[in-house]
């Protein structure tokens, strides 16, 4: 499934620009605990992207994907609180925004093809 190694760098290069947006956010002094929120559950989607690849069972990499597409859910939740809670419209965040809805939709399709 090609969709499963575009997958993997996708979520790589997502949790890089995780990296550089939580960097960007002190300059508009969001608080440490929610930047730390935002870092851990953006740049996790890729990790448990990376842990499924090196799954024993089925059940085990189907449940790496849905740890993965949780951890993407969750950032969605932080990328909301922050832009709402210190009213940003920073123009990353919307492209940030996007690329999650795409991520969050390969592996809901990942997940469905592993299930049946």
């Amino acid at each position: 499934m090609a969709y499963e190694k575009d997958i993997k760098e996708r979520t790589k290069k997502y949790a890089i620009e995780i990296i550089k947006l939580s960097r960007e956010f002190k300059k508009y002094k969001v608080d440490f605990a929610l930047v730390d929120q935002f870092l851990r559950s953006g740049t996790s989607i890729g990790a448990n992207v990376r842990e499924a690849k090196a799954s024993s069972t089925r059940k085990e990499l189907i449940r790496f994907y849905e740890i993965a597409l949780r951890s993407a859910n969750e950032t969605e939740y932080w990328i909301e609180i922050i832009e709402e809670g210190y009213e940003l419209k920073i123009e990353k965040m919307i492209y940030m925004k996007a690329e999650l809805v795409e991520i969050s939709k390969v592996l809901g399709k990942i997940i469905l093809n592993l299930k049946n």
